[in-house]
């Protein structure tokens, strides 16, 4: 089962709640982070899971009020897992070149029109609960160094080696080894 996942700056917070509530009438799974602090390292981490899980982003966007704290990383991160990514203007202005490959909607007039082309525009809500979720990333060890193994071993030698040596040395030049 994928999910609609809605980013939305703090001052959209009711047109955002509202969306949720007619995607979710037509019969949409959406996904809302409205407990995490924006910027925050859990927050990070959980809008990573949630854009992997996620069927479509949709990223309400008022250029005109600038940008959201946070906006960069989730529009970066749905472009790298292909994810179909929706810009809902609310205002006139330039996109960010992150979001060059968005379907750019005008939320800024009509709502009523402009949610019935998002509806169109998005996959149907039936594609989206059958589809499969994705395959967790498994995790990975970061590669090892060619020869860092052996450089390693040949400094301790090296050093255990030197130890003795100052040792046997030691023990001549105070006489409890004799020569």
């Amino acid at each position: 089962m994928q999910y609609l996942y809605i980013s939305y700056p703090e001052h959209d917070r009711d047109f955002a709640h509202r969306l949720v509530d007619d995607l979710q009438a037509a019969g949409y799974v959406v996904f809302v982070d409205a407990v995490t602090p924006v910027g925050t390292m859990a927050w990070a981490a959980e809008t990573r899971h949630a854009i992997r899980g996620a069927g479509a982003v949709l990223m309400i966007l008022d250029p005109a009020r600038g940008r959201r704290v946070g906006m960069r990383h989730e529009g970066v991160l749905a472009g790298r897992r292909h994810k179909p990514t929706y810009v809902l203007l609310r205002s006139a202005g330039d996109l960010p070149r992150y979001l060059s490959r968005a379907t750019v909607l005008d939320f800024s007039g009509d709502y009523e029109s402009a949610l019935q082309q998002l509806l169109e525009a998005l996959p149907a809500p039936a594609h989206l609960l059958n589809a499969p979720a994705p395959m967790p990333r498994p995790l990975r060890r970061p590669p090892r160094r060619q020869g860092a193994r052996l450089r390693n071993r040949l400094w301790w030698v090296a050093g255990i080696g030197l130890a003795l040596g100052l040792c046997l040395l030691a023990g001549i030049a105070l006489g409890l080894i004799p020569v």
